[in-house]
């Protein structure tokens, strides 16, 4: 006889786990239910004391970096600080950076440049050939320039070297 209430209460202990997995424990199925986009850094804008660089991660990726300026740049002289922040991207990550696997896809030769801007472009004049620098460099420079040149990297930046003149693009 015992072994008939064993296997009586298997089979109601069998019947009561069906029964939990048939009605999903009560959750009810829902459509489709808005989150929201996808997730966004926030970068603070670049100002007379605080750089925005942009450099590469080990795997390719933009990565921003700000670093603290000590130079003492007027508010109002927007492309001595473009170019003081350029300057810093082409001499590459400092070295804590580098430990944290950034590197630059720059050559340490771009630092020498000229600067033409107005309210919402920039034209930077490299002396070297742009068209061989790889994508990703380009964007460093177009990133760090665009948050130079207007805080929020909405400025159009044109690159322009010794092999032409790059269409204007946006960060």
């Amino acid at each position: 006889m015992t072994r008939t209430g064993s296997t009586t209460g298997r089979a109601v202990a069998a019947w009561a786990m069906a029964a939990a997995l048939l009605t999903g424990c009560g959750v009810q199925e829902t459509g489709v239910v808005e989150a929201g986009g996808p997730a966004t850094v926030i970068v603070f804008p670049a100002s007379d004391q605080r750089m925005l660089l942009f450099f590469l991660a080990s795997d390719g990726r933009l990565t921003p970096v700000t670093r603290l300026s000590a130079a003492d740049v007027p508010a109002n002289a927007k492309q001595e600080w473009v170019r003081k922040t350029l300057a810093a991207l082409f001499a590459g990550p400092s070295a804590s950076e580098r430990a944290a696997g950034l590197h630059t896809g720059l050559p340490e030769e771009g630092a020498e440049m000229e600067l033409n801007s107005t309210s919402t472009t920039l034209t930077i004049l490299l002396p070297l050939p742009v068209r061989p620098l790889a994508k990703t460099a380009l964007r460093q420079l177009v990133c760090t320039a665009a948050y130079a040149a207007g805080g929020d990297g909405t400025a159009e930046v044109t690159i322009a070297g010794d092999d032409g003149t790059l269409p204007p693009t946006h960060c």
